[in-house]
């Protein structure tokens, strides 16, 4: 790397990319462009997740806003750009973040694989230069995230079930086609080394528990505006009244909107709530990077405010349920 860049680098603070020896490079014909939707997140600065955190595979380029967004528009890897604003005097840089031509933490492929994760933007007092940048996301419609083209979603922990019927399959989309031709079904299960093990069923309850050992399934994604819309709660939610056991489940999540998303798209699902997981409830004394995740079949509004729960917790309710 020249002098004048390391000086130019040095100016701008950015001592995450000062120690890559990377030079800058040209990507804007990787492909034919085609347009992305994008969608700015709140914030000023770098793309980060829910918790300020942006260790994730990206490139740097001296390059306007423009530019930037041609070049993750040309790059089917690339799920954000950030940009300075034109008002900035100096050299204007960008960020790609992309795994092509990674220059900083390449490995790190969380964000390309659900972009959701990318929830703000924001930047530090010792980097002002970054204070015009706007982050933007190249999102996916939920349903096209969690929902596949037979219009079924991974359940990501094991649902239960008294009423699985036995189906022989030979694969896992066999399978997944029992449940398609079965009138009324729900959701399947089976089992990924032997597929004759392949179960069907009209109803099901979601559990915090992890599949038996080389079992998948999924469920039947609901029609999103069947049950109303969302509204957001101004006090906690809570069991509903002579219940006999919590009905809330504790999912794995990524952010807020992808918990809203998981109760958006589950037909059983009537309410969510949740927070920051700071304090790592599926994974104790582990390194935690994700979202505290209730769905419920079942709930009251309560009159006690969130704060009972955490401070930063929200949640919402299916208005037609």
């Amino acid at each position: 790397m020249c002098r004048r860049a390391q000086a130019i680098l040095a100016v701008l603070g950015i001592f995450f990319w000062a120690a890559s020896s990377s030079k800058i490079r040209s990507k804007d014909a990787l492909t034919q462009a085609t347009a992305k939707n994008y969608t700015q997140v709140p914030g000023e600065g770098w793309c980060t997740d829910d918790l300020g955190i942006n260790a994730t595979a990206r490139r740097f380029e001296l390059a306007n806003c423009t530019r930037a967004r041609n070049m993750c528009d040309s790059d089917a890897a690339c799920v954000a750009y950030v940009c300075m604003n034109d008002t900035f005097h100096g050299p204007l840089w960008s960020v790609i973040y992309t795994t092509t031509g990674c220059e900083v933490h390449c490995g790190e492929t969380g964000w390309q694989t659900n972009p959701r994760l990318i929830t703000k933007a924001q930047y530090t007092q010792n980097q002002p230069a970054w204070q015009t940048a706007r982050c933007h996301v190249a999102y996916q419609p939920l349903n096209n995230d969690l929902c596949d083209s037979a219009g079924f979603m991974n359940s990501s922990t094991a649902v239960y079930s008294n009423a699985w019927t036995l189906q022989a399959a030979t694969s896992e989309a066999d399978c997944a086609s029992k449940c398609i031709a079965s009138a009324g079904c729900m959701a399947w299960t089976g089992n990924t080394s032997d597929w004759n093990f392949c179960y069907t069923t009209a109803t099901y309850i979601r559990t915090q528990s992890a599949w038996a050992q080389q079992y998948t399934g999924q469920l039947k994604c609901a029609n999103a505006a069947s049950c109303g819309a969302f509204v957001k709660s101004n006090t906690s939610l809570g069991d509903p009244p002579g219940h006999s056991g919590s009905p809330w489940v504790l999912l794995p999540s990524t952010s807020r909107e992808d918990c809203a998303a998981q109760c958006k798209y589950d037909s059983t699902c009537k309410a969510y709530k949740g927070g920051d997981d700071t304090g790592c409830l599926l994974t104790p004394n582990q390194p935690c990077k994700d979202f505290t995740c209730y769905l419920t079949p079942s709930y009251s509004i309560s009159s006690v405010g969130w704060e009972t729960d955490g401070p930063d917790w929200e949640g919402a309710y299916r208005s037609g349920c």
